[in-house]
């Protein structure tokens, strides 16, 4: 697929959306939710490692501190999912954050050939919710018991 090229949008002077690196995920500061999450996947940061895809996985940044990787991962023609792991601040920068995926969800229907964005979401995490929501993604189903901890949580799409 190559590399994504980030659509312009507003952020302010020392936020940034860079091509993600390891020492991203090593230095972002994990939220509450996610520590619990990662006691269920051993080795949780070389499995996002893993699954991330050069030129479609980024760090949010913000005076040189990481504040969430996210990205997008084709899993066939036309269908792509996304993923996020928020660090601990990141509700103090939700706006740009909301304002950068956004602009990269949008060019990946409009300009990369995707039909299908989907995303999962835990069915408790309010906040991940109004994130989905916030970029425009709806409520496709309810996955019983699909976390790795057993949780249920929402197929969320875009079209």
């Amino acid at each position: 697929m190559g590399m994504v090229q980030l659509p312009q949008f507003r952020m302010s002077a020392d936020e940034q959306i860079v091509p993600l690196r390891y020492e991203h995920l090593q230095r972002l500061r994990l939220t509450e939710d996610t520590i619990e999450y990662t006691k269920h996947i051993p080795g949780y940061l070389d499995y996002v490692w893993d699954n991330s895809v050069d030129g479609w996985s980024w760090s949010y940044t913000c005076r040189g501190k990481v504040i969430a990787v996210f990205g997008i991962r084709m899993l066939w023609a036309g269908l792509a999912e996304v993923w996020m792991v928020p660090g601990d601040s990141l509700n103090r920068h939700a706006i740009s954050l909301v304002r950068g995926a956004r602009a990269v969800t949008d060019s990946a229907l409009s300009d990369y050939g995707v039909r299908r964005l989907q995303i999962t979401v835990k069915v408790e995490n309010d906040i991940a919710f109004r994130f989905a929501k916030a970029l425009h993604f709806e409520v496709e189903s309810i996955m019983r018991r699909f976390g790795p901890e057993g949780s249920d949580y929402y197929m969320m799409v875009r079209f």
